[in-house]
């Protein structure tokens, strides 16, 4: 059911106008005395369009429109003009007007007229919203669409390439739509068999809608996860012609996976072990994992000479790290590890935070995160890498907990080396009677 508002200045008008639109079944008119009262309806009243005599005092229905459109700047709105008032009729278009009907000698047809082209003005101008609206929904949804459309052939040739193209790949959506780009050449070569065995699976399936997971190759070099959910377009023989799908970058996702696995295997490992030596190495070569730095050194504190002591390290020459085996407490670098704070930096800033030189090393980079027991730092890891990508929030607090798993791990094995030693000490351990 429509509502529509009858604006005229003559009542009979107004009445005679209700009575021959509402006839049709699927009209209720609300009248309006002039266009002042026709504004005050518009303000409390939900209206679907709008009827208006022209010559109307006060307020004609030039005026009328034109304070519409200000204020409802989509309400469809119908002028009904008196005879030879073109020059009215041109104005009112030029004002927002969506349709005239001028006014003649048989109010019967003319409202029947009325009645279906307010029907029809009310309509197109729903389609007319609903589709702006699906456009902006739409607009909306590539805007934010932070995957890949992706359609390509059964030999991988590139067909359609649309949203995050160029920051997941590296390359335009234009380069790849170029007809001679295969998707495949991007792909891991160690994963080319899970793309081939998701078509096989298809082909054998023709309900099939697969979605997979594999590595691809940025136009810089840098390895991606991605994963894909695809269906498939058929020739008449049941053979897959074209691969239509969505793809998304997942690579932050399978590097959380990554690292729990990470935590996960060195928290067992640590737990299976007696021996400092093997936690330190565990740690240096998980941490050296998880952040994919290829260097690695580990530090422990040494309350006697106030200092930390080189454990164990990974990558680093012999030259830098005979210059780095201790490590002073009152240097900027350890004062920091003692209040608990990691530090990342530049290779070139370390000996302004060591107070020295150490040995020239083919780094870029450092990262140093503290290992912590009961609040306090007890040592440090030192990594390093020719990268100087900054490392995600995610791969730090991975090392982080990496860092409180060592750190319990170490207090335990300092413990129990202390009761072996007093047990030793006691003579528990003794193997001849004492006389």
């Amino acid at each position: 059911m429509m509502t529509i508002l009858l604006a005229d200045d003559e009542p009979s008008l107004l009445e005679l106008g209700k009575v021959f639109l509402e006839r049709t079944g699927d009209l209720t008119v609300i009248t309006a005395l002039g266009a002042e009262v026709a504004m005050e309806i518009l303000r409390t009243t939900k209206i679907d369009g709008i009827i208006s005599d022209y010559q109307m005092p006060g307020i004609d229905g030039i005026a009328f429109l034109q304070k519409v459109r200000i204020r409802y700047p989509d309400m469809p709105f119908m002028m009904y003009t008196g005879k030879g008032q073109e020059d009215v009729v041109i104005l009112a278009l030029r004002n927002g007007c969506d349709y005239y009907l001028p006014k003649g000698d048989d109010p019967k047809s003319e409202f029947a007229e009325l009645a279906l082209q307010v029907r029809r003005m009310v309509k197109n101008k729903n389609l007319e919203r609903d589709l702006n609206e699906s456009e902006e929904r739409y607009r909306l949804i590539i805007e934010n669409f932070t995957g890949i459309i992706l359609q390509r052939r059964a030999d991988n040739r590139v067909i359609y390439a649309n949203g995050a193209v160029e920051s997941i790949t590296g390359y335009s959506a234009e380069r790849l739509m170029s007809g001679d780009f295969r998707w495949d050449t991007i792909v891991h070569p160690d994963d080319l068999l899970i793309l081939a065995h998701t078509v096989e699976d298809a082909q054998a399936d023709p309900s099939a809608v697969s979605v997979s997971e594999y590595r691809i190759i940025s136009r810089e070099g840098d390895i991606r996860w991605v994963q894909e959910s695809c269906n498939y377009v058929r020739k008449k023989n049941g053979k897959i012609a074209s691969v239509h799908g969505t793809l998304y970058d997942i690579t932050d996702r399978k590097l959380m996976e990554e690292q729990l696995i990470a935590q996960r295997d060195l928290a067992l490992s640590l737990a299976a072990t007696r021996s400092l030596d093997e936690a330190v190495s565990l740690c240096i070569g998980t941490a050296s994992r998880v952040a994919d730095m290829g260097f690695g050194a580990f530090y422990l504190e040494d309350t006697q000479t106030e200092s930390f002591i080189l454990s164990c390290a990974t990558g680093f020459s012999e030259a830098f790290l005979s210059s780095m085996e201790k490590i002073d407490k009152n240097t900027p670098l350890a004062r920091q590890v003692l209040a608990g704070d990691y530090i990342y930096a530049h290779y070139d800033d370390l000996p302004e935070m060591l107070g020295f030189t150490p040995a020239k090393e083919r780094i870029q980079v450092i990262l140093i995160i503290p290992i912590i027991y009961n609040n306090a730092s007890i040592g440090f890891i030192l990594l390093g890498s020719n990268y100087t990508e900054i490392l995600p929030d995610s791969g730090l607090m991975s090392l982080e907990v990496i860092a409180y798993q060592v750190g319990n791990a170490i207090a335990r094995i300092w413990v129990e080396e202390m009761l072996e030693k007093a047990e030793i000490g006691s003579g528990f351990f003794r193997s001849t009677p004492v006389e």
